[in-house]
């Protein structure tokens, strides 16, 4: 009962939104959650990812990002009600400018698939579609959620996209049956895992996926970061960037993997340190004892 009455308020809000243009329903999501959200149990685990990432701010400047973070998060939540419009403006899209760094022959021409590492950045939900709108055929890796009847909403908005969707359980061998089709696949990073060696991110060793690295490696696939960052009301920017360099030739592979994963967050930490109040970290990034032993728990 409590799963279908969070639906049902997720559908009104929507229809809300959806008498707004799509500007004016992202300024008012952005708006609810600023004021709304610091009153809610995210507001401190927020915080508490702020200050792991960036120890040098002080608590008024991480609570001002803080606010940010939730106000983007309120932004995409409203942009749901508007997905049919931001994927179907066709080539001269008013919503999202595409930019491609990437000068790679293969990239450009699409003559084979690649590896794309993202992170939950601007709206995030948009990278995927911008690589699809481009010619580019993929398929994207999902964390299901806890809720199956919110889940099915977003997965039916994520449907108007036309990207493939790949569940995170038992991911292994779908991403690598859609690699060998030619399709390529889009693996956000910044998802915490456990059970794993730590990897240090922003200073700080954090369970983070060394998978994007291993489909590389065992491929040889190249990975392009793409990221997602926030101009405007339903204003957007996405940016294809240049394939990561391969590790060198002749050093063991658990060594490759490695470095290429050092690689894949050195750049997931350039582009959230150029946007944090962007960075939609809800939950908890780092080991929960590390963080209390920070004191930022």
């Amino acid at each position: 009962m409590r799963w279908r009455a969070e639906a049902a308020a997720l559908q009104l809000f929507w229809w809300i939104m959806g008498l707004l243009s799509p500007e004016r329903a992202s300024a008012t999501g952005d708006w609810l959650l600023r004021r709304l959200g610091p009153r809610s149990g995210k507001m401190r685990r927020i915080k508490a990812n702020l200050a792991m990432a960036f120890p040098e701010k002080d608590n008024a400047e991480i609570d001002r990002i803080a606010r940010g973070v939730l106000g983007n998060l309120g932004a995409v939540t409203a942009e749901f009600a508007h997905m049919k419009t931001l994927v179907s403006a066709g080539n001269a899209n008013p919503y999202i400018e595409t930019v491609f760094l990437n000068e790679d022959p293969d990239f450009i021409n699409q003559r084979r698939p690649f590896i794309f590492v993202s992170a939950h950045l601007g709206n995030w939900e948009l990278t995927a579609y911008a690589a699809i709108a481009s010619g580019i055929t993929a398929s994207a890796i999902y964390t299901p959620l806890s809720n199956p009847w919110i889940d099915r909403l977003i997965r039916d908005k994520r449907a108007l996209m036309g990207v493939g969707t790949i569940s995170r359980s038992n991911v292994l061998r779908p991403l690598l049956k859609t690699l060998k089709q030619g399709r390529s696949v889009g693996i956000l990073t910044d998802v915490r895992v456990d059970d794993t060696k730590l990897l240090p991110f922003f200073g700080t060793g954090a369970g983070l996926s060394r998978m994007p690295a291993w489909l590389s490696m065992k491929t040889g696939i190249d990975i392009v970061p793409a990221y997602c960052e926030r101009t405007g009301h339903a204003r957007f920017r996405v940016t294809f960037y240049p394939s990561l360099p391969s590790p060198p030739e002749g050093i063991p592979e658990d060594e490759a993997i490695e470095m290429l994963s050092m690689e894949i967050v050195r750049v997931l930490e350039t582009r959230i340190r150029e946007h944090p109040d962007q960075w939609m970290c809800t939950n908890r990034r780092w080991p929960k004892q590390v963080m209390r032993d920070r004191g930022v728990y």
